[in-house]
Order: C-alpha cells, then sequence, then structure tokens
C-alpha cells in the first residue's frame, strides 16, 4: 500500500517537471506520514480489543442506570452513553448477542422501535434459546401490547432458565389473566408470589382471581 502510493505521487511530480531532490525529499516525508498513521491505527485497534472488559463495564454501568433512572433527561443521558461504548464494542465483537440485546432495549426505551426490533432479531437470531434475549425481546412484545408474541417470548425464557425468576412469572400471570386464561394466571401469580412471598398486593391479586376462577366454573 504504501509503495503503491509512493509511485503514484512520483508519477504526478515527474509529470509536472519538480526536481529530483524534490522529488525524493516528498516521497520520504510522504512514506514517513503513511507509515506513523498505520502505526497509530494499529495501535488503536489493539487498544480497543485490551480494553474490552473495561469498556465493557462501564457500559453496563450507564446501561443500568439508565434503565433505574425515573429522571426522563438523566434515563437518556445515560442510555447514550451506554450506546455510544456498545456500538464500539458490537463493532470489535459483531457475534456478542448480549451486546446486539442491549443495543435493541436501548433503542427501545429511547422511542427508536424499528431498530430495537432489527438489533432484538440480530440477537435472538443467532442465540434462540438464550433467556437473557428472549426475556428482553418479551419486555419489547409487552410493551407495545402485543401479548401474544411477548408470550412465545417470555416462556423461552421461562423454559431455558427463567422459571425462577419472579419478574418472568408476573408477566406471564399479567398475560395470561389479560388474554382470559384465569387458570394459567393464577398459576404462574402464585408462582411469583412464592418467589417474593412479601408482595401484599400480589397476594391479594391471587385471592381475587380466585373468586373469578371459582364463579366462572360455577357458571359454567
Amino acid at each position: 500500500m504504501l509503495a503503491d502510493s509512493g509511485i503514484k505521487i512520483l508519477s504526478i511530480m515527474q509529470t509536472h517537471k519538480i526536481s529530483n531532490l524534490f522529488i525524493i525529499f516528498a516521497a520520504l516525508v510522504l512514506t514517513n506520514f503513511l507509515i506513523t498513521n498505520e502505526i497509530f491505527a494499529a495501535g488503536h485497534t489493539q487498544l480497543r480489543v485490551t480494553n474490552y472488559k473495561a469498556v465493557e463495564s462501564e457500559a453496563d454501568s450507564y446501561f443500568y442506570a439508565g434503565l433505574q433512572s425515573e429522571d426522563k433527561k438523566l434515563k437518556e443521558e445515560y442510555l447514550s452513553q451506554a450506546l455510544e461504548k456498545y456500538m464500539l464494542l458490537l463493532e470489535t465483537d459483531p457475534k456478542n448477542t448480549v451486546i446486539a440485546t442491549h443495543i435493541g432495549v436501548i433503542h427501545d426505551n429511547l422511542e427508536h422501535k424499528k431498530t430495537a426490533e432489527d438489533y432484538f432479531y440480530r440477537a435472538i437470531s443467532t442465540t434462540p434459546n438464550n433467556p437473557y434475549i428472549n426475556f428482553y425481546f418479551a419486555e419489547y412484545h409487552f410493551a407495545q401490547k402485543d401479548y401474544q408474541e411477548a408470550l412465545k417470548y417470555y416462556k423461552n425464557a421461562y423454559n431455558n432458565g427463567y422459571s425462577k425468576f419472579y419478574e418472568v412469572n408476573l408477566r406471564l400471570g399479567t398475560i395470561y389473566e389479560r388474554l382470559g386464561d384465569i387458570g394459567k394466571a393464577k398459576k404462574y401469580y402464585t408462582k411469583a408470589s412464592a418467589i417474593k412471598p412479601d408482595f401484599a398486593e400480589l397476594k391479594n391479586k391471587i385471592k381475587s382471581l380466585d373468586k373469578v376462577y371459582y364463579s366462572k366454573q360455577n357458571y359454567e
């Protein structure tokens, strides 16, 4: 690459009848410039790889801080910071499906729905049974009230390691309740309540479903 660039410059200079001494000087300057740039680029790439875990840790901190923040402006700032770093990491490691998922979550929270969906599909098409990815893709559909799609991904998360996760059981109970399947709603609410027994509101929910369920059974 350096040799070809030098030859082209020399050819141009000779066409314009520039002195041999100046041609040699210019070629040396050009070669030194190109070599310096290539060394810097190589070092920069190595720096990115070397610091991958540190950048990932920083991005994760911004990511979770953004998700937990109730201040809209602060939330956007945290998530934007995380997004910038995750994009750099994904460029370095394009097969990292967890990072692709996080990018999807960020775009979802920033109301970039189509972009969010693209990243979720990118992640789940590579690792379709990853419970973490399925959970967040389910959350995406749940927020849009697309309960059938949400149900599919929550159940996939449940069946692949998240059966004892409170949020998954709670979501499954909520979806089945909204779809009118009181028996299954009660089943998953009960599982969620067993995981976090101090939630009195959920226990009251189960009691109310009992009344609806038995009333329905008696009516039928």
